[in-house]
């Protein structure tokens, strides 16, 4: 009888393939030869990783983007340590950057591009770099110095620009497409590091090359971002991802439906609106001529439009919720509140955008950022819950994400709610909220609102006779503005008006640095 073959012992590899002595790809945080057969990876020990919620896909979301990460172009492509980026991207990034309002981009355009272009490739590699060295501020136990970190996401960032170059040269419809991908990855990446102008650039740059883009492309306006399910069009979906981060959108809005067919649908009808409300705002507080001069009727009709518009919408999600939220908790039933949250603040908005000069007028609205703030609250009670907390948080990478959340809305009622124990809730909320969200930083946010408290308030409510007063018009501030820093060593420039009782302006300017110290931004001059 031949002698029975001997195997040799794997040393190596996860709890699971050990078992079951097989070669083990040591993906991280699970294997893909557990994932692909259904199995449970058991992790590597003191070395972390394993379970089997790593791998779940967002809902409505298939396995089309893990088939092609494993493609053989795109693992030929990389190195060892570059597939641990790649994993990290596939396993973490895409789980966690869209947020809940996921979408094709993510779960299938970027992976298909990476497959054969090296520059959105490079690009990956880097905003994965960055996504991950945000991890090390929560996970001290990750194996990666954060200047080998910085190294690895600059080497990359590097090689993805020279690889545009061409691309640039060519000025094809293809190479538009991957030179929009790249910069969507590069505005992404750019946020996360902290450096919201670079970022700001990238995105002003794609959207410059969008418009050329969508000129220069006939067949670019048979696609349309308001039809669900979303045809399949990688234009489209790359058109989504740019309106997602831009807030200045004054295009015309489509018709709304009857019923929303899902929550991405309902965001996309309603981002429209709000851009609008945005750009009459904006008009009526920056116009040449005086607001007197301006017709009379034009901006009260336009303003009547755009609440008949909200109202449309409203009837539609209302009609809407049975489908958009299934009996099950999970990414839609946050969506549908998230959604709810900015539908109530696009009322308060319309409101008040034709006479910004009018501060006291939101004290009408009073019961609305009640609502709004247990709203938000419920939020992060449910993002803790055992059915979400696996898939908002991961022990070793922040929560921060590219998309709409709680920040802006945060932000909004600070800023406009002048009952006290509310804004304190939501510098409360910020200050122990780590995260970003697109170029909203939370303790940014909360250091700003600290300082637009603290001009308007001033010594007001010392007087115990003023303890429960309504804060009057002429301490309470207009046309607050925000000019980011670009990185933690730059500066964040505050600066607002606020009117005198003789109708004369103060022009009022803060500037805040970051203290590596305290790890808080403060105000300049007490550095």
């Amino acid at each position: 009888m031949a002698p029975r073959a001997i195997r040799s012992k794997v040393k190596s590899g996860c709890q699971t393939c050990k078992t079951r002595k097989v070669k083990c790809d040591e993906g991280k945080p699970v294997c893909f030869r557990c994932y692909s057969t259904g199995r449970v990876c058991e992790g590597y020990g003191v070395w972390g990783g394993g379970g089997n919620h790593y791998g779940r896909r967002p809902i409505g979301s298939g396995r089309k983007s893990l088939t092609c990460f494993y493609t053989p172009t795109l693992v030929k492509a990389v190195n060892k340590e570059e597939t641990r980026y790649l994993e990290w991207f596939t396993y973490r990034s895409v789980l966690k950057l869209p947020g809940v309002f996921s979408f094709e981009f993510w779960d299938k355009l970027i992976f298909q591009a990476a497959s054969s272009e090296p520059a959105v490739l490079h690009s990956i590699l880097a905003l994965s770099s960055a996504h991950r060295t945000e991890g090390l501020c929560f996970d001290t136990s990750l194996d990666v110095a954060p200047d080998k970190q910085e190294h690895f996401t600059l080497e990359h960032y590097t090689k993805a620009i020279t690889h545009l170059q061409p691309h640039f040269t060519s000025r094809s419809n293809q190479s538009i497409r991957v030179a929009l991908i790249t910069c969507l990855m590069f505005v992404v990446m750019e946020y996360l590091r902290g450096h919201f102008k670079t970022g700001y650039n990238h995105l002003q740059n794609g959207l410059k090359l969008l418009n050329e883009f969508q000129a220069r492309s006939s067949a670019i306006d048979s696609y349309s971002l308001f039809q669900e399910p979303c045809c399949d069009s990688a234009d489209a979906w790359i058109i989504q991802a740019f309106i997602r981060l831009d807030e200045d959108c004054s295009s015309d809005i489509p018709a709304t439906p009857l019923k929303f067919q899902s929550p991405n649908q309902a965001r996309q009808h309603l981002d429209r609106i709000l851009s609008q409300i945005f750009y009459l705002s904006h008009e009526c507080r920056h116009q040449v001529r005086p607001l007197d001069k301006l017709d009379p009727q034009s901006l009260p009709s336009r303003q009547q439009r755009l609440r008949a518009k909200l109202d449309s919408w409203y009837d539609a999600f209302k009609e809407s919720k049975a489908s958009l939220v299934p009996s099950k908790i999970g990414h839609s039933t946050v969506a549908y509140i998230i959604l709810r949250i900015y539908y109530m603040i696009a009322e308060i908005m319309v409101d008040t955008c034709i006479r910004p000069e009018d501060q006291m007028r939101y004290d009408t609205h009073t019961k609305s950022f009640k609502i709004i703030m247990d709203q938000l609250n419920y939020i992060r009670s449910l993002s803790l819950s055992p059915p979400l907390a696996t898939v908002f948080h991961f022990s070793d990478t922040s929560s921060s994400i590219t998309d709409l959340g709680a920040i802006p809305a945060l932000y909004y009622i600070a800023l406009k709610c002048r009952v006290r124990s509310i804004r304190r809730d939501t510098i409360g909320f910020l200050l122990t909220t780590t995260h970003k969200e697109g170029i909203w930083c939370s303790h940014l946010a909360a250091r700003i609102i600290e300082e637009v408290i603290n001009i308007e308030e001033g010594d007001f409510y010392a007087d115990s006779n003023t303890a429960k007063a309504v804060l009057p018009e002429s301490h309470r501030l207009h046309d607050i503005e925000v000019q980011l820093p670009d990185g933690y060593d730059g500066t964040a420039v505050l600066q607002c008006k606020r009117r005198f009782d003789d109708s004369n302006w103060e022009v009022i300017t803060r500037e805040l640095v970051y203290d590596t110290k305290t790890q808080r931004w403060v105000s300049k001059f007490e550095r």
